[in-house]
């Protein structure tokens, strides 16, 4: 069984420990130590990374009662070797004060919201909390932030203890501990919890702590923030952000959200004008396809290649050409990728899966639908021509051989 060193100092970044084992696991080796300051992704929390004798360690996994720490590489130690082993600190401290800061958040939606933290995951570029309670606004989380972080300016010491789970009062856990002797965390006068992660020595080392956003997640709320340096992170891109609309506007950093709501708007309005005369404009358009309509077989059949459309454009007016009865509409657009419609009325007996086929595939491409409908592509659009026409021929024969 691995000695978990973490546990004891948080704050230790190097000793020396003894190898025990060193094994091939799928695409990755396994180190595994007498001792370790690794922490493992475990609880929520991602693991520590670092090296062992320099060697680099890219991630660190529980496997019963040992640490196994993985490579992709094959260390250059062996079983009995005495190695140095090093963590990442900057990670390590992020962690801890991601893990200190969510303690904090959790009991501060209890004494504000009486939201209990169903569940919490602790991530690399934001952590969450699920809390027990639905429905909460920006007054809410305001609120919780602000006790939060009072919590973090009293600097309140943080302290690690073992104890029995019958002698420890006032617990806040997910479920009732199932161990005799637990590990707890204990942030002086506010929450005390059992928890085998990481922790700040003090409340003001987590730094910041900021919900970013929440959402409904089935039966609870979920809160997503970050603190310390993360939070630093998140404010610096945001407010370079809004500065520099700012800047280019020529107008406050408080006036930015409602130019933006107001820009949408404008945006939106557009779109609809843009979707009218685009729709108006293909009226007309297909007015003037529908005079080059030929018969084939006695059904009015309009082939033709619309270099200049989307595949949007070209399914649009496919559809539209034969709303009217007894009417098949082969269309093609595009200059660099080649979009096939073929599209027929209800009262036509012929099946466009056919004819898609053999059309994609004189232009290198590939299509498919259903009988009435069919689309697809293909990257030779010198060929477009010589399928519209080999479709034409196949759609004579298909209505040939319906009408015996």
């Amino acid at each position: 069984m691995t000695q978990r060193r973490y546990q004891d100092d948080s704050y230790a970044t190097e000793f020396e420990s003894n190898v025990v084992s060193v094994s091939k696991q799928g695409d990755k080796y396994a180190t595994i130590l007498e001792g370790t300051l690794f922490y493992p992704e475990s609880g929520g929390q991602p693991c520590d990374t670092g090296s062992i004798q320099g060697f680099a360690i890219a991630s660190v996994i529980e496997d019963g009662g040992d640490i196994l720490h993985l490579s992709s590489g094959e260390p250059p130690f062996a079983p009995g070797d005495v190695v140095k082993v090093k963590i990442d600190w900057a990670r390590r401290f992020t962690n801890m004060q991601q893990h200190t800061g969510q303690h904090i958040l959790s009991q501060a939606f209890v004494s504000v919201l009486d939201a209990k933290t169903v569940s919490s995951r602790l991530g690399i570029e934001h952590s969450t909390v699920d809390v027990s309670k639905l429905d909460l606004t920006w007054d809410d989380m305001e609120k919780v932030e602000q006790l939060s972080n009072s919590i973090v300016y009293e600097n309140r010491e943080v302290k690690v203890y073992q104890a029995k789970a019958s002698e420890v009062s006032g617990l806040r856990a997910k479920k009732a501990p199932e161990r005799e002797v637990l590990r707890v965390v204990e942030v002086d006068g506010f929450d005390k919890s059992p928890c085998g992660g990481t922790h700040c020595l003090r409340t003001g080392e987590v730094g910041l702590i900021k919900i970013l956003r929440w959402e409904k997640v089935r039966d609870t709320t979920r809160a997503e923030f970050v603190c310390g340096a993360l939070a630093e992170a998140d404010y610096f891109w945001k407010s370079r952000f809004i500065v520099e609309l700012a800047q280019q506007q020529t107008t406050k950093d408080t006036s930015i959200p409602r130019q933006v709501f107001d820009l949408y708007d404008s945006h939106k309005e557009l779109r609809r004008q843009v979707e009218s005369l685009r729709s108006e404009l293909l009226t007309y358009e297909i007015a003037e396809i529908e005079t080059h309509a030929r018969e084939i077989s006695g059904t009015r059949v309009i082939s033709a290649y619309l270099e200049s459309r989307s595949a949007a454009d070209i399914k649009d007016i496919a559809l539209r050409l034969t709303e009217k009865g007894n009417t098949v509409a082969l269309l093609a657009g595009g200059t660099e990728r080649v979009h096939i419609v073929f599209s027929r009325s209800e009262d036509v007996p012929a099946d466009m899966r056919k004819l898609i086929a053999a059309a994609c595939e004189l232009v290198d491409g590939k299509g498919g639908g259903k009988p009435a409908v069919c689309q697809g592509g293909g990257k030779h659009a010198g060929r477009v021509r010589e399928a519209l026409e080999e479709s034409e021929r196949l759609l004579d024969i298909h209505l040939r051989e319906h009408d015996t």
